[in-house]
């Protein structure tokens, strides 16, 4: 009996192995595929002068999934639809960060795409609907929203509902009618932030520094925003339109 009981769990022992080696040999298949996936993405330059396309909606329309538009300094009065998964890189080309003014009409910024990424940017003039007109709206999951100056819309941010997963960093959210709504799930309004140069190093001993956006309406002691340690984080989370999605690392000034 005991000799049969050895066999049964070096069986069952062996099976155990050889599922955590085709675990590995699959992860080891999807890599060099991935990697190809990433090195096929073209970049498609968009600006007033000397770029592949003067208008963004141009640029995400002749582009690929994957591919990574960088938008020069300037103003584009237009209503950017992102139906592609794909990088949307505002750059400051010496005339500070791109304006996206869609003129009062519509959203500014959708994103229907999943794992799309939007950084870098001016969004203003949404249109005044409470249909979720705003300056950045999302219909999709998995997308990240960092490093945007988003003012004077109907909407800061609206987040369709069922949506899910989108990570909301480093923005200014200034002067909106309604600064977020979010009716989608597991949402991040804040995360980590990791550092170059010399406070790259101090991060191996300490971690990044986790941030999280800057309200303009939600920035000053009259409106909950208490700063004890001078560390320039309200000390309080900011909760994100009626719950239940907070802030917990709010910014007191901007950060753009």
């Amino acid at each position: 009996m005991h000799y049969l009981k050895n066999i049964n769990e070096k069986v069952l022992i062996e099976r155990s192995n050889y599922g955590k080696i085709m675990r590995a040999c699959l992860i080891l298949i999807l890599i060099p595929i991935l990697v190809l996936g990433y090195a096929n993405a073209s970049k498609i330059t968009v600006g007033p002068q000397n770029a592949d396309y003067s208008q963004i909606q141009q640029a995400i329309d002749n582009s690929s999934q994957g591919d990574i538009i960088e938008v020069q300094s300037g103003v584009y009065r237009e209503n950017v639809h992102v139906y592609k998964t794909l990088t949307l890189q505002g750059i400051d080309s010496g005339k500070g960060l791109p304006v996206v003014d869609a003129g009062g009409s519509g959203s500014v910024i959708s994103i229907t795409s999943n794992g799309t990424i939007v950084k870098g940017f001016n969004i203003t003039g949404s249109g005044g609907c409470g249909c979720g007109n705003a300056g950045i709206k999302v219909d999709s999951s998995n997308n990240i929203v960092q490093g945007n100056i988003i003012y004077k819309n109907k909407y800061g941010i609206y987040i369709q509902s069922g949506n899910e997963n989108n990570t909301f960093l480093s923005n200014d959210l200034l002067d909106n009618e309604i600064t977020v709504s979010d009716g989608g799930i597991n949402n991040r309004w804040n995360g980590s932030v990791p550092a170059g140069g010399l406070k790259g190093l101090m991060e191996l001993i300490s971690g990044p520094r986790v941030l999280g956006n800057h309200y303009s309406d939600y920035d000053e002691e009259k409106e909950g925003c208490y700063d004890a340690n001078q560390d320039k984080i309200c000390d309080k989370p900011k909760e994100i339109g009626s719950g239940p999605g907070k802030d917990s690392y709010p910014s007191a000034t901007s950060m753009n």
